[in-house]
């Protein structure tokens, strides 16, 4: 009991330094021995700091959602070993009345690591003098005690695990499921790969919430996983981040960090001609609905001017939802044909286009003819996409930097069928170190591809967000952001974080069921403002 004590004094001394990097099994391990080595701390010091922050959190699990007991099956390596802290924490410092179980499981053959042979130790002096604490082992525990209100702590099996489970701890896995109980898993769920895709076949954990430590993870970014890990939450433990691998982190999380102050560019004296001057080509007879949202995100991004070119029906119809733009009327009376470059304003910052074009071929014509014209980074959507996949030739001229925003099968029509999310991320680093341009894969945790290499995914944004013309949305708020004169990069970031926020805002005052895309731009001042005034943002 003496050495308990100890490690919960010395781990309060741990330093604290949250990340947005995601890193792979092996940089996660380079930045665990450079903490140790550069802050003295032990490895068991570190399990005692994951079990005791990851406590935290399941303490407020337990009191959500008035769980009784508690079964933590813990493994025979680090993972196993944060289980058993947890099962400490949970009768030392938070006083848990109801029964704290530990399930000891080993098949027997792999060889328990030090730091878990001393926390099962110290668990078992516990169960000797505390009533409501136990220790089990795998071979002895029945499953059928593990009551409705009950929660599972899956311990088993950390980051390290890149084989597929059989035997004894695939019938666990297979029995945990069985349970259909709250289950929390510790920093990956058992089963599941982190670095690559996990067959289907494979058995994994089913967990409702996963506290993953220090930093994200690539295996739960991914949509093919969330059926496995729920909800994600990270657990800062102190972990620290050389700075050669901060810089070599080829793939991030988009925060509201991530922005500083480098974003607001308004100031006083300004007049409209500062917020440049953006020209959308979108819209036709049958779609007028994907130019009118995308032209009214980008004027409420912040855009000085803007300027439409759609069908005369469409701008009739946008006419009294957006008087501020200036329309510019095509010749053909259902789809965009021809644009006349030489009317045009000359002022004009940046330029979109795509949002329900149609695919004619009268505007397939009016799309080549743009790409033939601009020069610039441009922002393309949609139909222009669809153009493109068509005509994969013209991606090697594109304008460096453009902007491309596909869903995913918009993607696929670009780069070929992609067999799973692992090789879809793959695809997307390829496709835009090949063309020089920044892909923004639209969904959850959105994906951005630059051209250097890196990626990074987005946290904002909610399951309400899946609804038609939120796209369009995007793109407008692209456009405002790319015509203001922020950098195509910087642009695209920010761009993807408040569409994002601006949902997230909607859904803390509503449902996320009754979310429509034009309710996303009507949250734009939200989003903005809460990056505005973080706290959290850097001074």
């Amino acid at each position: 009991m003496f050495a308990d004590s100890i490690l919960r004094i010395l781990v309060k001394s741990v330093f604290c330094m949250k990340s947005n990097s995601v890193h792979n099994i092996s940089t996660i391990r380079e930045c665990e021995t450079f903490t140790m080595n550069s802050t003295g701390i032990t490895s068991l010091l570190l399990m005692e700091s994951a079990g005791i922050a990851c406590t935290e959190h399941i303490i407020s699990i337990i009191q959500l959602y008035s769980i009784c007991d508690v079964f933590i099956f813990c493994g025979t390596g680090n993972n196993g070993g944060d289980g058993a802290v947890i099962a400490r924490q949970l009768i030392y410092k938070f006083n848990f009345s109801h029964n704290v179980t530990l399930v000891n499981c080993s098949d027997n053959t792999s060889k328990r690591s030090k730091e878990n042979s001393y926390n099962i130790e110290l668990w078992k002096d516990i169960t000797a003098h505390h009533t409501n604490a136990h220790y089990i082992d795998i071979e002895n525990f029945n499953f059928s005690i593990v009551k409705q209100n009950d929660l599972i702590i899956d311990s088993l099996f950390g980051i390290g695990l890149t084989r597929q489970l059989s035997g004894l701890y695939a019938e666990i896995v297979e029995n945990i499921n069985k349970t259909n109980v709250f289950v929390v898993s510790i920093d990956i769920p058992s089963g599941l790969y982190v670095d690559s895709h996990t067959p289907s076949n494979n058995n994994v954990v089913i967990a409702n919430i996963t506290l993953t430590i220090q930093f994200a993870k690539l295996g739960l970014l991914l949509p093919e996983n969330y059926k496995y890990f729920g909800r994600v939450e990270i657990i800062d433990i102190g972990i620290e981040e050389p700075l050669e691998l901060l810089e070599k982190a080829k793939i991030k999380l988009v925060d509201r960090l991530t922005f500083g102050n480098d974003w607001n560019n308004y100031y006083q004296y300004a007049h409209k001609g500062n917020y440049g001057h953006g020209f959308l080509i979108a819209g036709s007879s049958t779609m007028p609905g994907a130019a009118i949202l995308s032209a009214t995100a980008a004027m409420r991004g912040g855009l000085g001017k803007l300027t439409v070119h759609s069908t005369k029906e469409v701008l009739s119809i946008m006419t009294s939802s957006l008087p501020e733009a200036i329309y510019d009327i095509d010749e053909d009376k259902n789809c965009v044909s021809k644009i006349n470059w030489d009317s045009l304003p000359k002022n004009i910052t940046a330029i979109a286009i795509g949002p329900g074009l149609g695919n004619s071929k009268k505007t397939e014509s009016a799309i080549k003819d743009t790409l033939d014209t601009v020069t610039s980074p441009i922002i393309l959507d949609a139909d222009a996409l669809n153009f493109l996949a068509k005509n994969k030739t013209r991606l090697a001229y594109l304008p460096k930097n453009s902007i491309l925003t596909p869903h995913f099968k918009e993607f696929e029509r670009l780069v070929g069928k992609v067999e799973n999310d692992f090789e879809r991320v793959k695809k997307a680093r390829e496709f835009a170190t090949r063309y020089s341009v920044i892909l923004i894969l639209k969904g959850y945790n959105t994906l951005i591809s630059m051209p250097d290499g890196f990626q990074f995914f987005n946290t904002t944004g909610n399951p309400g967000m899946a609804t038609a013309g939120s796209g369009d949305v995007l793109t407008g708020l692209l456009l405002s952001l790319l015509a203001q004169g922020f950098n195509p990069q910087f642009a695209a970031l920010l761009g993807v974080y408040i569409h994002g926020a601006a949902g997230d805002a909607y859904t803390s005052e509503h449902s996320y069921k009754t979310l429509i895309a034009s309710d996303i731009y009507k949250y734009f001042d939200k989003a903005f403002n809460n990056l505005l005034f973080s706290e959290s943002k850097p001074k």
